[in-house]
């Protein structure tokens, strides 16, 4: 369902653009050419959404929060219920927990253009106010979290002894939780991801010549920036994540991409709809396989002074010529396991836990198999479908199923009937 329909938006996109080159090529107002680009995106955002959630389209409108602040006029806005109408005009108030998403319209994306959206949205995140996470932003948090760090959130114990480093990437996922998805979209601009990428740098390295510059970490970055047919997609697990790493600059903080602007527009607004009104997996349809991406922008904190961290940022150079090389998707597969691992698998299911150092039967388990335990425990947390905690072996997905077939045992998640849409099961 969603790849036919971001295919329908891109159509009316590529139609509706030309009807605009074709017939308003005589219009120079600026504020009209704004009009133009921002109906636009409100008539295509209007083709993308359900029906009967409550669900509003408002153009160059407000956000405000419980202090009454205010932030800068918005473009485009997807928000919930009607808001508070602004006397004699047809912009609006929404308080910042009605709103889904936020658009910021460029007819032209170039490097000035990009600053200038960025400060725009970043009066959205100024707005954020603590407070504790309702029911359906605490499973997005979890999911998230899951894909960044590949194991579960931590116990309330766990957690008082964080480091600095995963209180800062705990505290950015609860930031992009709260706050609404925000996005960049110009119509026209860089011709290529090249161009698009470079000119991002650029910005970044000009700032960095003015010394210590507030305003860039990686919550304040907005969510997808869509150019002509390439986008810079930020790494939030919501839904596109991907983990942290053992490097120096450990966060993958943005990915590039060439294609599906539409797409990747649907999946972050319809992923937030879904967690949030329970709309079920089926929207995505039954393709589970894992759109590739370039990697792009990575960071790691910098503390600048006692009570103030900053942001160092690594740049992933790609040529022109790697960058235009057709990217394809990874087909959604279960994992092979052997005899070995469907043992402790099967006493998984039973008792959701292994303790690896203190589990008599575990510890004989292994010692009858002669099993390389560190290496065998490795090969496990590998198929990131398992991790290992407070030496506590548990499963890291939320239905994991195990199926027999041709002699064979494979292991995998049937959240979203992965597994029985693999295998052909049939399913109530």
């Amino acid at each position: 369902m969603i790849s036919t329909i971001s295919d329908f938006l891109e159509e009316f996109k590529k139609n509706a653009l030309s009807k605009i080159d074709q017939e308003e090529k005589d219009i120079t107002h600026t504020p009209t050419i704004g009009n133009i680009f921002e109906g636009l995106t409100a008539n295509i955002l209007d083709k993308a959404i359900f029906k009967g959630l409550n669900l509003k389209i408002v153009n160059n409108s407000f956000i405000y929060n419980n202090d009454k602040e205010l932030s800068d006029e918005i473009d485009c806005m997807l928000v919930i219920g009607e808001g508070i109408n602004i006397s004699f005009t047809n912009s609006f108030k929404y308080h910042i927990n009605d709103v889904i998403a936020v658009f910021q319209v460029k007819k032209n994306l170039f490097r000035k253009d990009i600053e200038e959206a960025h400060n725009n949205l970043f009066s959205v995140i100024k707005l954020t106010e603590q407070r504790q996470l309702n029911v359906y932003e605490k499973t997005i948090f979890r999911d998230a979290y899951k894909c960044l760090h590949s194991k579960d959130i931590p116990t309330p114990e766990i957690k008082k002894r964080f480091t600095e480093r995963q209180n800062t990437i705990f505290n950015y996922l609860i930031s992009e939780t709260v706050n609404p998805i925000r996005i960049v979209i110009g119509f026209n601009g860089y011709k290529t991801e090249y161009g698009l990428r470079k000119g991002f740098v650029e910005i970044l390295e000009n700032l960095t010549q003015k010394g210590k510059v507030k305003g860039y970490f990686p919550e304040s970055f907005p969510n997808l920036y869509i150019c002509g047919n390439s986008t810079i997609i930020k790494n939030n697990g919501m839904p596109m994540g991907m983990p942290l790493t053992n490097d120096e600059y450990y966060f993958p903080v943005l990915f590039s991409s060439n294609g599906k602007p539409m797409l990747h527009l649907l999946e972050m607004i319809w992923t937030r709809l879904s967690y949030k009104f329970s709309i079920s997996s089926k929207i995505f349809g039954d393709n589970f396989d894992s759109e590739l991406i370039h990697s792009f922008l990575y960071g790691k904190e910098q503390k600048i002074s006692e009570d103030c961290l900053g942001w160092d940022y690594w740049y992933h150079p790609l040529s022109k010529a790697e960058l235009l090389t057709p990217l394809t998707a990874i087909p959604w597969q279960p994992v092979e396991i052997d005899d070995i691992k469907c043992s402790i698998i099967n006493v998984l299911l039973k008792q959701n836990e292994i303790d690896i150092i203190n589990d008599k039967m575990f510890k004989k388990f292994i010692e009858l198999k002669n099993i390389n335990l560190p290496k065998f425990l490795k090969e496990l947390e590998d198929t990131k479908l398992v991790y290992i905690e407070e030496n506590k072996l548990r499963f890291l997905i939320d239905e994991p199923l195990l199926v027999a077939k041709d002699g064979k045992v494979y292991f995998g998640e049937n959240k979203n009937l992965e597994m029985s849409t693999y295998f052909n099961l049939e399913t109530k």
